[in-house]
């Protein structure tokens, strides 16, 4: 059993998270009752959701899941690693789905969610889905013993005609984590606007469509976008960065696969005010 930190801040609450080898029976019965729940919706047909345990492996899922990653049922996940799946497109992406639960199942905060933009080939056909993970807390004994993910497809002409160069650049799929802001290794921490910036300027955009791009995700915006590019310029000369090679360094970081919020909602279709 591993024990993550404890912290009061907020509604955030200590928890433990436990292996299936050391399950209790009390939390043996509850993910067999969870388990239950995922197979019944399976009987609608067009739910996509399951389970996994904090190792990443999977438990169990409905059919359709089994369905777009080459399985004849969701049952027959059971057991599997992402990279263990007969679908290549989702087995090509294992090690960023696993990242993506650790990073969850570490954060502290036992009422996370975590959203993210997966764009595939998968045995059903090229699709945008966005997969929303959360916790599978026991309390009775403040544990949490896996992750549950459900997904819903969204429109893939949406994030092609946000970002029409994305597949020349990074190559067609990719698994796009919604965040707010991100801790840039070796940089620190871009937020709200600057990291909007950031992620554009990964993409190559130049100074002019980067203000262009904002006006149309935000058409309030007050922000100087000239002022944003030089506080992140800045930030990468100050760890010795200079500015031809800051975008190599975001790439290097990740942040094309770390997508901002609001750009996120454009994606599959939230409005903001």
């Amino acid at each position: 059993m591993l024990d993550a930190p404890a912290t009061t801040e907020g509604h955030r609450m200590p928890y433990a998270l436990v292996e299936p080898e050391h399950f209790s029976s009390e939390q043996q019965s509850f993910i067999e009752r969870f388990a239950h729940t995922i197979e019944v919706a399976s009987s609608g047909g067009s739910v996509i959701a399951g389970i996994k345990d904090i190792r990443s492996r999977h438990v169990t899922a409905t059919d359709r899941y089994g369905k777009i990653v080459g399985l004849s049922r969701g049952n027959d996940v059971a057991g599997r690693m992402d990279h263990d799946m007969p679908c290549e497109g989702t087995a090509a992406f294992a090690d960023c789905f696993v990242r993506e639960d650790r990073s969850l199942l570490d954060c502290g905060d036992a009422g996370a969610m975590k959203s993210v933009l997966n764009i595939h080939r998968y045995e059903t056909g090229l699709s945008a889905l966005v997969f929303d993970k959360f916790l599978l807390k026991h309390r009775p004994s403040d544990s949490v013993l896996g992750i549950v993910y459900c997904a819903y497809e969204v429109d893939l002409a949406r994030f092609t005609a946000l970002f029409p160069g994305y597949w020349s650049q990074f190559g067609l799929g990719c698994s796009l984590d919604r965040t707010q802001s991100e801790i840039i290794e070796g940089v620190g921490e871009l937020a709200g606007i600057e990291y909007e910036v950031a992620f554009l300027l990964a993409l190559g955009h130049q100074a002019d469509a980067i203000e262009r791009f904002l006006r149309r995700c935000r058409p309030t915006i007050d922000a100087d976008v000239g002022s944003v590019l030089l506080g992140i310029t800045e930030k990468m000369a100050a760890v010795g960065i200079p500015i031809g090679g800051i975008r190599n360094r975001l790439i290097e970081a990740g942040v094309h696969q770390r997508i901002p919020s609001r750009f996120f909602d454009s994606v599959v279709g939230v409005q903001h005010a």
